[in-house]
């Protein structure tokens, strides 16, 4: 922007400046020879008053010799009855010419130009004083003026372009505040605001995005609180699950169902702290794909197990780190979990594979079910084509576009659905054991022990 604002300034501070040099610099030249030409014609008047009464040339040409023009050989007169005296540059057309016109007038010659005046003798005859004016005198002081303006012109539009640019400066650094803070707010710095500077359009917009960013905040508060206070209104049915699980006769189907509501009540309290949370305030959690993989295949394995259902899960591989905290993926797994247990029927059989790449790790679960009807509909939020929400799989979806992943469905070879669920993973951090270096003066003691 700064470059287009010194641009423009330079265009047009240039063609301003050759609309004024240009002419000026005609006028001065104009001026320097109407100068010439005025000198050239006080020498004629000068030699006039000897022409009209003198009888002798010697008087004639010691009058021009008198002159500086005359010195110079620029000076002659040209007379009836004396003929030419002095140096004359003219064909004697060009007098002859004058003398029957009368009036004064100018011959282009080699070198400069040529005045010539008409002088009326008593005897009604009719002698031309001629004059020389070198083309040195027609351009004395031409090109000093011209340079003058011309630099005149330059500092001019350098002026101008330090000035635009300052002015563009400015703005761009407006701009560049305002798309700074745009910045920090995609980002999640939503306490990132701008002082609003520069141009007073550039002001509103600043103004404008600080209370967008306002609005942000305020709204995200009310979703907190809204998530909390839904949170919270599970708490009484989840203790009525509780109080019935408890009356459960002991056993294994009694500390099965505990274990599950333990399992609730920990997740909705999870919920109703990270609600409370501001987004700045969330820490970066990261947690080991594999034990979670290990964890979720054995809570759905012994599920599989009560309904006959096949079941296969590969040990999930070791030292697999995802960006993500340990509930999310849970959640995430439960979901594609979720979704074979309640849309196949109990005999279709389940697998789970993770499959470790460089910087990203799969997992993928395979049923016998029927499979998606339209695959891309399926990763649609709230689109599904079976009775469900159809939010599930945007959980999913959504936790691998967090870590740099992503979400695919399709089918298998049993003709069933395939779910490839891909995360981004953190780079193993753990620091290389550094070679112990030998210390040259241990050696000096020989072979004692150190104490």
């Amino acid at each position: 922007m700064r470059r287009s604002y010194v641009l423009v300034a330079l265009a047009v501070t240039t063609l301003v400046a050759l609309a004024f040099v240009i002419p000026l610099a005609l006028l001065v030249h104009s001026a320097v020879q109407d100068r010439a030409m005025r000198e050239a014609e006080r020498q004629a008047l000068g030699l006039s008053a000897v022409v009209v009464v003198a009888t002798d040339r010697d008087l004639v040409l010691n009058s021009i010799m008198s002159t500086r023009a005359g010195q110079h050989g620029e000076l002659a007169a040209h007379l009836p009855a004396l003929g030419t005296v002095g140096v004359s540059r003219v064909t004697p057309g060009a007098v002859i010419q004058v003398r029957q016109r009368e009036t004064a007038g100018t011959v282009t010659v080699d070198g400069g130009r040529v005045y010539l005046r008409p002088v009326a003798l008593p005897q009604g005859l009719i002698a031309v004083i001629e004059v020389f004016v070198p083309g040195t005198s027609l351009r004395a002081g031409v090109p000093t003026a011209v340079l003058v303006l011309v630099l005149e012109a330059v500092v001019l539009v350098g002026l101008c372009m330090v000035l635009a640019d300052r002015l563009a400066a400015r703005v761009v650094r407006s701009t560049r505040d305002l798309a700074r803070t745009a910045t920090s707010l995609g980002a999640g710095q939503l306490h990132a605001r701008v002082r609003p500077s520069g141009p007073r359009e550039i002001e509103e917009v600043g103004a404008a995005l600080n209370v967008l960013a306002d609005r942000f905040l305020e709204l995200l508060a009310k979703e907190r609180a809204l998530a909390a206070n839904l949170s919270h209104r599970l708490r009484v049915p989840l203790t009525a699950l509780r109080l019935n699980a408890e009356a459960l006769a002991a056993g294994d189907d009694r500390d099965r169902q505990l274990r599950v509501v333990d399992r609730l009540e920990h997740e909705i309290s999870a919920v109703i702290s990270e609600a409370s949370r501001p987004l700045a305030a969330r820490p970066r959690l990261h947690c080991d794909l594999g034990a979670v993989v290990a964890d979720r295949t054995a809570f759905w394995g012994a599920l599989a197990e009560d309904q006959g259902r096949p079941w296969q899960a590969d040990p999930p591989p070791e030292g697999i780190t995802v960006p993500a905290a340990w509930s999310r993926v849970t959640e995430a797994l439960d979901v594609l979990l979720g979704n074979v247990f309640h849309h196949t029927g109990e005999d279709a059989a389940c697998r789970v594979t993770v499959v470790r790449a460089a910087a990203s790790a799969t997992v993928i679960v395979d049923d016998a079910g029927p499979g998606f009807t339209d695959p891309d509909a399926a990763l649609a939020r709230g689109a599904s084509d079976a009775n469900s929400t159809g939010l599930g799989l945007d959980i999913a979806q959504r936790l691998a576009a967090d870590t740099g992943g992503g979400l695919t469905v399709g089918r298998n070879e049993w003709g069933g659905a395939r779910v490839r669920l891909t995360l981004g993973t953190l780079p193993d951090e753990t620091p290389a054991a550094a070679p112990r270096r030998r210390r040259w003066w241990r050696g000096l003691g020989g072979v004692h022990a150190r104490l």
